[in-house]
């Protein structure tokens, strides 16, 4: 018995060292920090430090990984957190909502995508679980700012570009003039990963009027996995969907 209540003790510790460790931040440049979280399936979001509060993009998973993202975030300022952006209404990027709310922050998205979350978010958390089990049933918390389009914060140093259908109906990009960043959110990644909600004839249009808007970026952050790339991925991912199989 003693055996097992030891065997037990060890498993409850390294489930805490995984919890903790699940959410890492590092900086990037300038004012930009990349939280990455890896409680659930890996996700990039950003952090930005600003002159006098922080924004985050990007809920995080759930309100525990919103939570230990602030920890985190606590370790490099004091600055209060005062918004988050929803990139889509999907869970990895608003899942962390009711966390944020509860201390304080402001949820920031476009029209769009509070109407998908208020109208599917329990029908995506179902949709998610089939693929992570272990994802809860996280509660529905809305956002408090919305967008008809795109919308900037920080006094214009955090730009959000709405410019159609992609990965989701709804997602955006946000751009960094400071660091020449472009975060891509779910939009853009080194593989084509999960396509059920895309809107295939859309996206390439969607990713030309990116390259249209003719941004000085030298850095792009991806939404899942290997986060940092360069201004090549855009052109990488045309190519993916270009050679998607029918």
């Amino acid at each position: 018995m003693k055996q097992l209540t030891i065997v037990f003790l060890i498993a409850l510790l390294t489930l805490e060292c995984v919890a903790e460790s699940s959410v890492t931040l590092r900086h990037l440049d300038g004012r930009v920090y990349i939280a990455e979280d890896t409680y659930y399936a890996k996700e990039n979001s950003l952090v930005y430090v600003g002159p006098d509060h922080v924004t985050i993009i990007g809920a995080t998973w759930t309100p525990e990984t919103a939570k230990l993202l602030a920890a985190e975030i606590g370790r490099i300022t004091d600055k209060p957190i005062r918004e988050v952006i929803n990139t889509n209404y999907h869970p990895d990027r608003a899942g962390g909502n009711a966390y944020w709310k509860s201390v304080g922050c402001s949820i920031v998205s476009t029209q769009l995508t509070y109407d998908l979350l208020k109208r599917d978010w329990t029908k995506i958390v179902a949709w998610t679980q089939l693929s992570i089990p272990s994802y809860p049933n996280v509660q529905l918390a809305l956002p408090s700012q919305t967008f008809p389009g795109g919308f900037e914060l920080q006094e214009s140093r955090i730009k959000a570009l709405f410019l159609g259908p992609s990965h989701t109906p709804d997602g955006i990009f946000v751009y960094f003039p400071e660091a020449k960043l472009l975060y891509g959110g779910c939009i853009l990644k080194e593989q084509l990963g999960n396509l059920a909600f895309a809107d295939l004839k859309e996206y390439p249009l969607t990713l030309r009027r990116l390259l249209g808007q003719n941004l000085d970026i030298k850095v792009i952050v991806a939404g899942h996995g290997t986060a940092v790339h360069g201004p090549e991925l855009i052109e990488h991912y045309l190519e993916l969907l270009r050679k998607k199989p029918d």
